[in-house]
């Protein structure tokens, strides 16, 4: 039996007619690290398709959930910068929004618990719905956990639980859906009508395309999100697009964060909402051409962080990489390093410490011990946080190098 599906129709409109833009060649997925090095792994296409009926990009393969979640090593809460990102964000939301004590919240895809920590403990009716392995943990820090997908049959048996739901939040998840009209039609039916706020937050289609991002491809993101395609599914469900806000940092980069609510809610729409539509109309959304150009620009950037790699190489200094997110594998897969050129990778997930990097093969080590392999050079997979790693990485004090892959490659 096959353990993935070939995308024939977009999942937001239900259309067949594709352009097919940037073929990352057949990768393992990026979140499947590996204890034995000389494992066997299944690869799959990883090739983005344009929808040329309502704008939506998406991969051309849909690899079978079990695959990617039964035993899933991605903890939200190991990155201190994201746990400060997303506690700030929570406690404007709740300021701005009056959200109340006793108002039912839910976080989609919590997986260890990372925002629901954020809420202060005087919120009585807080869940965290996660089908992956990381809800365990959520669990054990004594939060109300289902472990279940988010879907219409799911929000049905919720709201006859609990009633409507106040706050809905799903950050770093809604690109991970397959059946968005049947996850959307869900989130119609748990809102509240007039003060329901549902918020997601995602990397951004534009940006992507812009600073050429293109490691946030990867077989756990199915869709790479912008504003059009978004505007005419939620409208499809009764519901609206309020605001848009552009956010800095996300769990894989800088995001922007969409409010949704239903159509008869209080929430008037902001200018925001306007200007995004009208900034994807201008940069044309439907346009080949701008595809084609990213496609392009994505194969010179692999020849300019090769040649590199490979001089640092040739001059006797030993470069290894830094942070071993879901994305900084479809960088090195697609870029063909492995443990011939780099030396290892720095981590601070325990659960990848010790493993391999899925496809590349280079071990995934403790912060101490990648000080003592004494690399001149880290490719900083994690490069989103590069703030972070300036004021608080050992490697970089006493002073090692970090090659930064995005927007340009550079070394600091």
């Amino acid at each position: 039996m096959r353990d993935y599906k070939v995308v024939k129709k977009c999942r937001v409109c239900n259309q067949k007619s594709f352009y097919p833009y940037l073929d990352l060649g057949k990768q393992p997925p990026s979140n499947s690290f590996v204890f034995n090095k000389n494992a066997k792994e299944k690869k799959y296409s990883l090739r983005v398709l344009l929808c040329k009926n309502c704008g939506l990009s998406q991969l051309d393969t849909v690899v079978s959930h079990k695959k990617i979640f039964n035993n899933y090593l991605y903890l939200s809460s190991s990155s201190i910068a994201l746990v400060m990102h997303y506690k700030n964000f929570i406690d404007k939301t709740c300021a701005k929004f009056k959200i109340k004590n006793n108002d039912n919240i839910y976080d989609i895809g919590c997986n260890d618990g990372i925002i629901l920590g954020c809420y202060k403990k005087k919120y009585n009716n807080i869940y965290g719905v996660e089908p992956s392995s990381a809800g365990e943990i959520a669990r054990k820090k004594g939060f109300k956990i289902f472990k279940s997908f988010f879907n219409y049959a799911f929000a049905k048996k919720i709201k006859k639980l609990n009633g409507s739901a106040r706050l809905i939040t799903a950050t770093n998840v809604f690109a991970h859906v397959d059946n968005l009209n049947d996850f959307v039609k869900g989130i119609s039916h748990l809102i509240d009508e007039k003060r329901g706020i549902f918020i997601i937050e995602f990397p951004y289609l534009f940006q992507m395309l812009k600073n050429l991002y293109f490691d946030t491809i990867y077989h756990e993101h199915l869709s790479y999100l912008s504003i059009t395609p978004l505007d005419f599914l939620f409208k499809k469900f009764n519901l609206k697009i309020f605001d848009v806000q552009e956010v800095n940092l996300g769990a894989s980069g800088p995001a922007i964060r969409v409010f949704v609510s239903s159509i008869d809610s209080l929430y008037k729409k902001t200018n925001n909402v306007k200007y995004f539509l009208d900034y994807e109309k201008k940069k044309k959304i439907f346009d080949v051409k701008i595809y084609q150009q990213f496609e392009s620009k994505v194969k010179k950037i692999k020849i300019t962080i090769n040649k590199m790699i490979n001089s640092l190489l040739k001059k006797g200094y030993k470069v290894g990489a830094f942070g071993a997110p879901a994305k900084g594998n479809t960088l090195l897969n697609y870029l063909k390093l492995n443990s011939n050129k780099i030396s290892g990778i720095a981590e601070n997930n325990h659960l990848k410490i010790n493993t391999y990097s899925p496809g590349s093969k280079i071990k995934i080590i403790s912060d101490e011990d990648f000080l003592k392999l004494k690399c001149n050079f880290a490719l900083l997979l994690s490069w989103n946080y590069i703030d972070f790693f300036k004021k608080n990485s050992k490697f970089y004090k006493l002073g090692g190098k970090f090659l930064i892959p995005f927007p340009k490659p550079r070394i600091i």
